[in-house]
């Protein structure tokens, strides 16, 4: 394969160098984004309308498409590293666990992840498959983070933030584009074609990703090599007073995912499970935007969506039939109105193999929902209030409320000052509800062998989170500003998994069985403090930082036989702070540097790590760039996370680097 991309740069070099040789490099071609740019940023995300970013009540960033250009990145975990209040771990070269504000895990459920306003959360496992989400990052236009809770408008899951990765329109990609990266630990290949017809226009794209193995220990490869293909399309088109848009991708790959052996029979010579990960998946989206003369708009968008995985563990199928809708006007000088409702059905299958099962093997479940949000102006606009809430029902957890009120001082010159209260709930997941992992046998007291089983619990409740948090925003002058949050909350009906005492069963042989159950019994308190901030001394040169501080006290319930879960610290560091400078010296280059440093995450005795990333583009034609590319450049590896309850290996993240070609004409 190395061989195979080394050929495919050097023809695309060519290719570039003969078509673009007397061509101009125009001003711009290494778009630099400007303080100004980033302040009037517009986001749908927080309140489902458009509006401005620094008018939000609500603790807000935005990596743009310029951020994902300059990074160098290649996966959306990467680009989340990026924002503040983010907790990003790799887990092996194929697996991340990605959460905001705590409770990050493999499969972290308090984090709503959208694309294009599609839900990918995954029910059945409470959380997001990262590896399946190959997205085409070039065609990507802004990603929005939340932190905190936005239940109220997207519904339950969205506990401790939302995160909606926006694609760009068709028109925005017309033309033809490759990009080939290749490097020390992993490739990537992408095409597109975006032209029009008629009134509409459209994109094709396909892309391939293989991620090379990380490692078990310094020089010690870990066998969890990975690769899979996406193609898609995306066709937009307007008739006034209507736009239409349709989007739909295909996803297949296979990874070695380091899952643990479960088999009695082979778990003592083989503790990994060597078999591959089969993944395939897609989905289509069409939406229907109706904006009247006065302004409001109506919007209806579904979307099917179709998944599978064939895994050491078992197979896991997913059929997904969403429709939502949502009413947006003004009601009268100083107030506005967000009004929706949705419907969507979902069908999950989960055949389990050696060790794992789930009861029922098959759900299909309904959630019905239907939100309102209003929004005052108050003292000539200076102070917004605003108050919404969301009614569900899912026909597995039953009905839940999920109010906010949010305020905004906007009194001040170039200030904000805002403050919200919001509650959410976390619906259990079916793994949660019903899954049984059966151990291997082990040698226990007095020579018996003792097996532990993990099981369910269908009883198992609905998590609820009530939060409070405050802003302040300054904007200093047109070089710099500030951004500071801080938040409270209190977690009830935590999960638990709850030790039953040792039985002896004699059959069908003499042995020790222990019990773990699913249990509600922690409660938590969580505090934080977020601070971003921006400064450009002059127009080429931009510094940006951010620093999170994080904490998490949990409380026990005195019933609990859960030990480990009084000491939690919700697998998050308590600190972890970013400083990046982005640099362009002329129209021609651009040099970006940045510096990530996590902390410990003392309940996993992960030690903290510093990261250093550094990206160099030349644009050598109009249509032709380079940039070379080195990750942890100053670490040659270094472990992030450990894997979801020892079900899964924990490698470490080695250094890394790379080179980009990129040709665009259009």
């Amino acid at each position: 394969m190395r061989r195979t991309v080394r050929l495919l740069l050097a023809a695309l070099l060519a290719a570039g160098s003969a078509a673009d040789l007397l061509a101009q490099v125009k001003p711009g071609d290494l778009a630099r984004v400007t303080l100004e740019d980033l302040l009037n940023i517009e986001i749908t995300s927080a309140s489902r309308k458009e509006q401005r970013a620094d008018d939000t009540a609500a603790a807000v960033f935005v990596i743009t498409r310029d951020d994902i250009r300059r990074s160098g990145m290649t996966t959306i975990p990467d680009l989340l590293r990026l924002a503040p209040g983010v907790e990003v771990a790799q887990v092996n070269s194929n697996k991340w666990a990605v959460s905001v504000r705590g409770f990050n895990d493999v499969y972290a459920n308090k984090l709503l992840v959208l694309v294009d306003g599609r839900s990918i959360y995954n029910r059945i496992f409470a959380g997001v498959l990262w590896d399946t989400e190959d997205l085409m990052l070039d065609d990507i236009d802004r990603i929005e983070v939340i932190r905190g809770p936005g239940a109220a408008t997207w519904g339950a899951n969205a506990v401790n933030g939302v995160i909606n990765i926006v694609t760009k329109p068709a028109a925005d990609t017309q033309g033809a584009l490759v990009r080939v990266d290749a490097g020390r630990f992993g490739e990537q290949a992408a095409v597109r074609y975006g032209g029009s017809l008629g009134a509409a226009r459209y994109r094709l794209f396909s892309q391939w990703t293989g991620r090379d193995e990380s490692l078990i220990a310094p020089g010690t490869r870990a066998n969890d090599a990975s690769q899979s293909v996406t193609t898609g399309f995306r066709a937009d088109w307007s008739t006034s007073p209507d736009a239409f848009s349709l989007a739909g991708d295909f996803t297949a790959g296979q990874q070695r995912a380091l899952w643990s052996n479960l088999n009695p029979l082979t778990a003592a010579r083989a503790p990994i499970a060597n078999d591959p990960t089969d993944t395939q998946g897609g989905h289509l989206l069409g939406r229907w935007t109706h904006t009247r003369a006065a302004g409001a708009s109506l919007q209806v968008q579904g979307f099917v969506d179709i998944a599978g995985r064939q895994e050491p563990v078992g197979d896991y199928h997913r059929r997904t039939f969403d429709v939502d809708t949502q009413y947006h006007t003004a009601v009268g000088a100083h107030q506005d109105l967000v009004v929706g409702g949705s419907h969507r059905f979902i069908n999950e299958e989960f055949a389990g193999r050696d060790g794992f099962s789930m009861t029922p093997a098959e759900d299909g479940a309904n959630l019905l929902t239907a939100f309102v949000q209003h929004e005052t102006g108050l003292f000539l606009d200076r102070l917004a209030v605003t108050l919404g809430s969301q009614v569900q029902y899912d026909s597995d957890a039953g009905v839940g409320v999920q109010p906010t009120a949010r305020v905004m001082w906007k009194g001040l010159p170039r200030q904000r000052v805002w403050a919200s209260t919001s509650r959410s709930l976390r619906t259990p997941s079916l793994q949660e509800r019903g899954i049984r992992v059966d151990r291997p046998p082990v040698p226990g007291p007095g020579g018996l062998p003792l097996v532990v089983t993990a099981l369910g619990n269908a009883a198992v409740e609905t998590e609820t989170f009530l939060d409070v948090e405050a802003g302040y925003r300054l904007q200093i002058a047109v070089t710099g500003s500030l951004d500071v949050t801080g938040f409270v909350g209190r977690y009830d009906h935590l999960i638990t998994h709850e030790t039953a005492a040792p039985v002896v069963s004699f059959v069908p042989s003499a042995r020790i069985l222990v019990t773990t159950r699913v249990g509600n019994q922690l409660e938590a308190t969580t505090r934080g403090l977020e601070v971003a901030g921006h400064w450009a001394p002059v127009p080429a040169w931009r510094l940006d930082g951010s620093y999170t501080a994080f904490r998490l006290d949990p409380q026990l319930a005195a019933a609990s036989a859960d030990a480990a879960a009084a000491t939690t610290d919700g697998n998050a560091p308590r600190t972890q702070w970013r400083a990046r400078s982005t640099w362009s010296p002329g129209t021609r280059a651009s040099i970006d540097v940045t510096i990530f440093r996590v902390g410990p995450i003392e309940g996993l005795a992960v030690d903290g790590y510093t990261r250093t990333d550094v990206s160099a583009a030349w644009q050598f034609t109009s249509r032709l760039s380079v940039t070379a590319i080195g990750q942890n450049l100053f670490d040659p590896a270094h472990a992030e996370f450990v894997g979801a309850g020892a079900l899964l290996l924990a490698t470490q993240v080695p250094r890394s680097a790379g080179l980009r070609v990129r040709w665009a004409w259009r």
